[in-house]
């Protein structure tokens, strides 16, 4: 019989950090209990004092510089394959690079491709770093259009 709640497609906002690794692993056992595929995001950042085209980068072998927005995007895509071929096994991982807020675009993104499930790690911050900074796992299970399962990564 299968459950009423059964995952189908599991996003994993993934930032690169220890807490992003802990929670696709918890995405993984999910999505083997389930037969569920995963998503991979990363959300790069815009920054609002550098315009497309400003070129600050040297990319490694090369001295034509790039503009920042095109390195942040190419190395993330990059890297982020990296991790799905890590963690790659016997479930469907795939990969996504976006720009912008990143609450936004992983809410945008989970409605955009039917995503059942969000598991995404959190920083623990508190005091005034959380004020300061915000909590974008936080922020995610109050507007998510899917339910949201969160995880610290053990210290």
């Amino acid at each position: 019989m299968q459950s009423a709640l059964a995952w189908k497609t599991i996003l994993v906002p993934y930032d690169f950090s220890d807490g992003a690794d802990h929670a696709a692993a918890i995405a993984l056992a999910e999505a083997r209990t389930h037969g569920a595929s995963v998503l991979l995001l990363h959300v790069v950042e815009l920054m609002p004092h550098f315009g497309p085209e400003t070129r600050l980068i040297l990319p490694e072998g090369t001295q034509t510089p790039i503009g920042i927005h095109h390195y942040a995007r190419s190395r993330a895509e990059t890297d982020l394959r990296e991790v799905a071929a890590r963690l790659a096994g016997d479930i469907a991982i795939e990969t996504f690079v976006r720009e912008g807020n990143p609450i936004e675009e992983i809410a945008n993104f989970a409605r955009q491709n039917s995503v059942d499930l969000i598991v995404m790690g959190t920083h623990g911050r508190t005091g005034l770093r959380r004020v300061v900074i915000g909590s974008v796992a936080e922020r995610m299970v109050r507007t998510s259009p899917v339910p949201v399962l969160t995880t610290r990564h053990p210290d």
